[in-house]
């Protein structure tokens, strides 16, 4: 059935004060997040002639390493090896690829009070959904957070 809504899917962590984008738990919790958009930027960036244009700003920095992680990669499992662990865990060798400009300009982060506006700026731009992405070890956290922390100022 299909819906007229307009949805954003995307990964949010909810932050404590004095947390920051490259503390442990922020990665643990968006890493798989970065990264399946970082394998989804690769792809198309192949597909399409590796051209440069097609790199986001927040990837550029540690683009020719990736790259050179893939090409290490065996051709024939070479897909599966860049999409493993889609979004479900972070790949410990791709954890260096989740930087901190990667995280704010592809995820949700901040203490509550800044991840409500930013859902406000959302719906104003004519989000009417957010379905959320979240590495699945760390899912009913994720969602704890987002239902205790930012869901009743919504209600």
């Amino acid at each position: 059935m299909a819906s007229d809504r307009t949805t954003s899917v995307i990964g949010i962590c909810v932050m404590r004060p004095g947390e920051r984008l490259s503390d442990d738990r922020v990665v643990d919790e968006m890493g798989a997040v970065v990264t399946v958009l970082l394998h989804f930027a690769y792809e198309i960036w192949e597909q399409l002639g590796r051209r440069d244009e097609f790199v986001p700003p927040y990837f550029r920095d540690m683009w020719d390493e990736y790259v050179k992680r893939v090409a290490g990669f065996e051709a024939k499992s070479r897909c599966r090896q860049i999409h493993d662990g889609h979004l479900t865990f972070l790949q410990e060798e791709e954890r260096r690829f989740v930087t901190p400009e990667a995280i704010k300009a592809t995820c949700l982060t901040g203490e509550p009070d800044e991840i409500i506006e930013r859902i406000r700026e959302l719906e104003n731009a004519g989000i009417q959904e957010i379905a959320l992405m979240s590495p699945a070890d760390y899912q009913r956290k994720v969602y704890r957070d987002v239902a205790e922390l930012v869901l009743p100022t919504f209600r």
